[in-house]
């Protein structure tokens, strides 16, 4: 039995160590550099040496290249696709070291879903936004994730996911895992200690209860 707890955006080799030892299953750190919390190759090596044994490094990238994503590897545990990707694309690298991302829209969406499901890869479900890729706090609209994670047991809900809202929508959602950023920073890249705590408590003792029960 698993689950994730993820905390993407870090930016900060202390921080992620500190996040990592609160029990964050995965830490993420985004290679784009659209992204205000893009950090370069050599700082993403050195957050995931410090994480090991501890949390699983996690690169997110949008739109790579295969030898950006191979270079990736070398470094870290898992790669996250958050753009465009094909099947394709995704199938040249181990389906237990990649993540599939996808912003949803509406439930027209669930199509674009089923060619990475049957890859058996795990997905993780975001707000859509014209304006950008991920990490823009908006929210998912709960009844589209409650289709798609009771269609796929491997989805990971992220998108505006916060240590207030985060009891109401694992109850009624059920994910697999949960990612948050831009709702725990003090400005992107650097999060609030306690906010961030407070999420990874809080969901360690739901999924703690839930195999406790199943």
């Amino acid at each position: 039995m698993s689950y994730i707890i993820k905390i993407c955006g870090l930016t900060d080799k202390d921080q992620a160590l500190k996040i990592g030892k609160m029990g964050a299953t995965h830490i993420g750190m985004i290679h784009y550099e659209k992204s205000p919390r893009h950090i370069s190759l050599e700082k993403i090596e050195g957050i995931s040496n410090v994480l090991k044994g501890i949390s699983k490094s996690v690169a997110v990238v949008v739109n790579p290249s295969r030898e950006l994503v191979e270079e990736l590897l070398e470094i870290v545990d898992l790669v996250q696709l958050h753009g465009d990707e094909s099947p394709e694309f995704v199938s040249f690298f181990p389906k237990e070291r990649a993540i599939k991302a996808f912003r949803i829209k509406s439930e027209k969406d669930i199509d674009r879903i089923k060619p990475f499901t049957q890859m058996g890869i795990t997905i993780l479900i975001d707000a859509y936004s014209e304006r950008a890729y991920g990490g823009t706090g908006k929210q998912i609209n709960p009844e589209l994730a409650k289709k798609i994670v009771d269609f796929y047991s491997k989805t990971v809900l992220s998108g505006g996911l916060s240590p207030e809202n985060l009891p109401d929508i694992l109850k009624y959602i059920k994910p697999y895992g949960v990612d948050a950023s831009s709702k725990l920073e003090i400005k992107p890249g650097i999060k609030d200690i306690k906010k961030t705590e407070t999420f990874i408590k809080t969901a360690r003792e739901f999924y703690e209860s839930v195999y406790k029960t199943a």
